[in-house]
């Protein structure tokens, strides 16, 4: 079904972020299968995890500390500068994208959902825990731990993410 759709709306040359999403998402689905079968399909983080978010570089935080555990929500972002562009993720699910700045030991981001496409406010407090969401009346006050390894999957999200919010 979302394939016939998919191929219909590339004929068409309608619905452009509907196609970005979907080929993301099969794209990821594809090489978490490669991942299951390849342990050593993840690569090591450009930056080390005692290194704060607010340096240059791409990170990975989760509501648990280890990657890829289904039901915890993850954020992939890159750091340029004071500004931030990533996503908030569940593994083998949707995720959303979100951009923003660091202002001090605060991450101050516009989520977008990517659902409906509306634009939600949220910041993000850095501790030495990691990184704690205000408190939002669909996300609680998570907690998300930075987690050393960065998976293909994770980039193609952060890239997926980059190109749609470069385009709006």
């Amino acid at each position: 079904m979302i394939l016939n759709t998919l191929l219909q709306s590339i004929r068409n040359g309608k619905n452009r972020w509907f196609i970005s999403l979907t080929l993301a998402v099969l794209v990821i689905l594809i090489g978490q299968k490669t991942a299951a079968a390849d342990p050593t399909a993840t690569i090591a983080s450009s930056t080390q995890v005692s290194v704060p978010p607010t340096t240059n570089g791409v990170y990975l935080y989760g509501e648990s500390d280890r990657a890829d555990v289904v039901g915890k929500e993850y954020m992939v972002f890159e750091t340029i500068g004071n500004k931030t562009i990533g996503a908030f993720y569940l593994p083998r699910s949707e995720f959303s994208c979100f951009y923003g700045q660091f202002k001090g030991s605060r991450l101050n981001v516009t989520l977008i959902d990517a659902f409906d496409l509306k634009k939600y406010q949220l910041t993000l407090n850095l501790n030495p825990n990691g990184l704690t969401a205000s408190k939002q009346p669909m996300m609680g006050e998570p907690t998300y731990q930075p987690i050393g390894k960065i998976s293909n999957s994770d980039l193609l999200i952060l890239q997926t993410c980059k190109l749609q919010l470069q385009k709006s």
